[in-house]
């Protein structure tokens, strides 16, 4: 665990350093509004932790980059994350937990380098975290997998520190654990935390802050399309769980000490 807390502590740390030197950046060479310091200090600490932990072992390209994923197992993962992502969405939202980071993320989607962090750089990173190193290091260690995958989660939540994205993240990064688990690669989560945060992104410019109902014509369509998520997303964790039964990943991967 102390390795786990090690990597949580670089991560909130080199957002934190970096925050600091974009407000030193703006009171002394050029002015910067919070948008702007929030969107650069995003990307710099993203791309600086990405490093960290290809650099230094806790996560490893070469072996997720050559695990086999049949071209069936992504197209059906897309449908997996969207349908899920949806049926969330319309949860929180009917529950009423309140977003308050939702302003900053609409205002950084029309900034080109919070854009660029909502929809790539930040996804990417998250999955080489909280499923290649976080999860990889717990099944290393013996937790059993349902373990791992649901503790990863947990600390993938928390670590958002926003009443509406913890519980949505925690499913979330639960699902992309499983993923990960069952495949052994990480990039089937990362393409659909891509496409999840892109999708996000484009509502958010579009739409702002405005409901789903809001952006339906009404209730009873949202229902219908959530019921209808529902129908796909059972689908497709059945058809997934099947065909992925001989890919789980070995808790031995990525042994090495760091």
């Amino acid at each position: 665990m102390f390795k786990i807390l090690k990597l949580l502590l670089y991560y909130f740390g080199f957002q934190l350093g970096f925050s600091v030197l974009a407000l030193v950046i703006s009171e002394l060479v050029i002015p910067l509004d919070p948008v702007e310091m929030t969107s650069y200090t995003m990307v710099a600490s993203t791309l600086v932790m990405a490093w960290i932990l290809i650099r230094f072992g806790y996560v490893s390209i070469a072996q997720d980059r050559y695990k086999a994923v049949s071209m069936s197992t992504w197209a059906v993962s897309v449908v997996f994350v969207f349908s899920a992502t949806f049926v969330l969405n319309v949860a929180i939202e009917q529950a009423g937990i309140p977003n308050t980071n939702e302003d900053t993320f609409i205002a950084m989607s029309n900034n080109v380098f919070g854009l660029l962090s909502i929809t790539l750089l930040g996804p990417i990173l998250e999955e080489l975290l909280f499923r290649g190193a976080i999860e990889g290091e717990l099944l290393r260690q013996g937790y059993r997998p349902w373990i791992a995958i649901l503790l990863s989660s947990f600390i993938f939540g928390v670590v958002h520190l926003n009443p509406a994205q913890i519980p949505f993240a925690f499913l979330m990064g639960a699902m992309f654990g499983w993923l990960y688990y069952r495949t052994g690669s990480l990039l089937p989560g990362i393409v659909g935390h891509i496409l999840n945060n892109s999708v996000a992104a484009y509502n958010m410019i579009r739409y702002g802050n405005a409901t789903i109902e809001e952006q339906m014509s009404g209730t009873k369509e949202m229902w219908l399309w959530t019921i209808l998520a529902i129908i796909v997303f059972v689908v497709a964790t059945v058809w997934l769980n099947r065909d992925m039964v001989d890919k789980r990943i070995d808790s031995s991967y990525n042994k090495e000490e760091k």
